[in-house]
Parts: structure tokens; sequence; C-alpha cells
């Protein structure tokens, strides 16, 4: 698997609200080093250095949801690095649905969400594409274009499943 080129790939940033309430906490903390700094010397930067820091690694990690297609596989990963992922091989996949649905009722809203037979993987939005897996399981891709994801993915996997679209 390592080293395979992905066929097709999209990525999903994060609402734009989320990402405005991490930069303003980070903005809020920074402010709060400088106006009321917690010590003498340089101690000061480090603070706002490690607050920064905390900002860029939420980015890295959560700032949104990686969509990768193999000829084999869909992997989904939350943020930029790509260090929370899952992986759903082909032939696990019974059926395609391309979904409007909604988030905050039926998975509490979005990120990783779910557990059981019912998962969601997402960054914004109302749109997904369920993959029904052998065994009844669903899993919810968060995309912006759930119908063109399920055209690229029966490309990539050069596979025919059914569609039964909700959207």
């Amino acid at each position: 698997m390592q080293g395979d080129t992905p066929r097709h790939e999209e990525f999903t940033p994060l609402a734009l609200w989320a990402r405005a309430l991490t930069w303003g906490a980070v903005a809020i903390g920074l402010r709060a080093v400088f106006v009321n700094p917690p010590g003498e010397g340089v101690f000061p930067s480090f603070v706002a250095a490690g607050i920064l820091s905390l900002g860029i690694l939420v980015e890295a990690v959560f700032g949104g949801l990686r969509v990768r297609l193999y000829t084999d596989r869909i992997e989904v990963s939350l943020g930029r690095v790509g260090w929370i992922r899952k992986t759903i091989r082909y032939e696990t996949i019974e059926r395609l649905d391309p979904v409007t649905y909604r988030p905050l009722k039926e998975f509490g809203g979005w990120g990783v969400r779910g557990f059981g037979d019912k998962q969601a993987w997402t960054a914004r939005g109302d749109r997904a594409l369920v993959l029904h897996l052998v065994g009844g399981a669903r899993i919810y891709v968060g995309s912006e274009h759930p119908e063109q994801l399920a055209e690229r993915m029966r490309s990539a996997g050069n596979r025919r499943w059914d569609t039964v679209g909700r959207a």
C-alpha cells in the first residue's frame, strides 16, 4: 500500500466558523501573554510560541477531511497531516449512496463521529457519500460533491456499485 499513488484526492477544509474559533482562541491567548506577561525576559516569547504552535497543531491534525481513492481502497483522513485515518477496501463495499443528511441531529456534529454500524467522517456541510458495507455498517464520507465522488470511486476501482441517491 505504501508508495502507490491515489487515483483521485479531494480535501474539504473545516467550516470558516470553526477555523475562526480556533484562531480566535490563539489570538486571545497571545493577547493575554503580551498585555499581561507571565514573567520577565524571554519567558513570554516561549509562551507565545507555544500558543501559536498549539493553533498550528490543531489545524494540522483536525483542519479538514482528505479523501483519497486508490485502485483497491478508499482512505479518509482527518486534518492536513492525516494521522487520524480509516481505510476501506472496495471489496467490503456493497453500495454507494450520495446523501444530504443532518450532521448535528444524526451524529452530534462534524469530525469523526458515531460508532458501531453508523460512522461519519466529515469536516463541514450536510453532504456525504454513504458507503454501505458488507454486514450492514454505513460510513458517511463528507464531500461537497458526493455524486462526483461516487463516480470517481467507480473509475478508480474499476467497479460498478449500485447507487441509491437521496441527495
